[in-house]
């Protein structure tokens, strides 16, 4: 039976900038608001969006330059050194080694740190082979720009390959559903050896 951990059902818990309403998000966007107005979840709804444009222009600006080849090698580049360091980084910060439930404490806690958009994601679910991840954003995959969605793809395929290299515990990541496929959410899993969950 999968289960998540105990944060997931607390109450207090909450997350600057997710209940921003899609006006404020706006004014945000388009520079109307006025400095003497910003509040800390302005800021972080501001900052987070500005990560996924970050992303969107240079997909763009590198395909344009190199070519969608080398775009898509490059983005994947990117997201197996993003995902294998943090997630290496993450374990070894807790002298362990991976496992479902130390993958389920890292995806909250990246999806926890990088916005409003990506906290849909929360909260993971583990058992004692896999570690399963829902979601109905995500701050990489941008629905203004589904033409750029072979790019996320691409990353999260590098940083797929990278939490592997981190883990050896790790034998399999199953994208179920995936936003930028199409889908209108994203489900995906990984798969572990099941003596990991006992270490």
């Amino acid at each position: 039976m999968p289960s998540r951990e105990p944060y997931a059902d607390d109450p207090l818990l909450f997350y600057p900038g997710a209940r921003l309403s899609e006006a404020e998000r706006a004014r945000m966007d388009s520079y109307e608001i006025d400095i003497d107005e910003v509040t800390v979840d302005h800021l972080v709804y501001s900052l987070a969006r500005q990560i996924e444009l970050n992303f969107q222009v240079f997909y763009t600006v590198a395909e344009e330059l190199v070519g969608e080849e080398q775009a898509l090698a490059i983005a994947y580049e990117i997201g197996r050194r993003y995902g294998g360091q943090g997630y290496a980084k993450f374990l070894e910060a807790r002298g362990v080694e991976g496992s479902p439930r130390m993958m389920a404490l890292y995806q909250d806690f990246v999806h926890a740190i990088r916005g409003p958009k990506h906290t849909s994601a929360l909260y993971a679910e583990h058992s004692d082979d896999r570690c399963v991840v829902k979601r109905r954003e995500c701050i990489y995959y941008n629905e203004d720009r589904p033409e750029n969605g072979k790019f996320t793809g691409a990353f999260e395929a590098g940083c797929f390959e990278g939490y592997k290299a981190a883990d050896p515990n790790l034998t399999e990541v199953e994208v179920v559903r995936c936003r930028w496929r199409g889908d209108g959410d994203c489900l995906q899993q990984w798969h572990f050896r099941e003596s990991a969950a006992a270490e």
